[in-house]
């Protein structure tokens, strides 16, 4: 299950349901456009991204960065 959460109203905004061998980094990418694109309001007061190192993604990073201007917490991947 990859979920997007509003924490402030501890609500789910988005979420999807995969196998476990799916990727996270794709889903969550869906997820976030999903949310941008739907619930433009949630993305507006949205101020932390947090999200485990599954989720760790550059190009994720910079779509939240500059263009939500949300400031991502996600643990780095040991590569």
């Amino acid at each position: 299950m990859h979920l997007i959460v509003d924490a402030e109203y501890e609500l789910p905004a988005a979420f999807s349901l995969t196998k476990a061998s799916a990727a996270e980094i794709p889903e969550g990418k869906k997820l976030i456009e999903h949310v941008g694109e739907k619930h433009p309001e949630i993305m507006d007061r949205c101020e932390y991204y947090l999200a485990d190192r599954g989720y760790d993604d550059t190009e994720t990073i910079k779509v939240l960065r500059d263009e939500y201007k949300i400031k991502p917490i996600i643990d780095m991947r040991n590569m």
